[in-house]
């Protein structure tokens, strides 16, 4: 692959992780209000 392509690639990659992360942490909350408020304090705790 190019550069450019793995620049996309990976772009994309991080996007679609975000969405799959946003969901699921949706199921574990009783308001999707709070997911912002989740992944915060996951990112907290896990030094990411």
């Amino acid at each position: 692959m190019k550069e450019q392509a793995v620049r996309v690639a990976v772009h994309r990659m991080r996007r679609r992780y975000g969405e799959l992360l946003r969901h699921e942490i949706a199921h574990t909350l009783k308001s999707p209000a709070d997911i912002d408020d989740e992944l915060r304090f996951l990112f907290s705790v896990t030094g990411a």
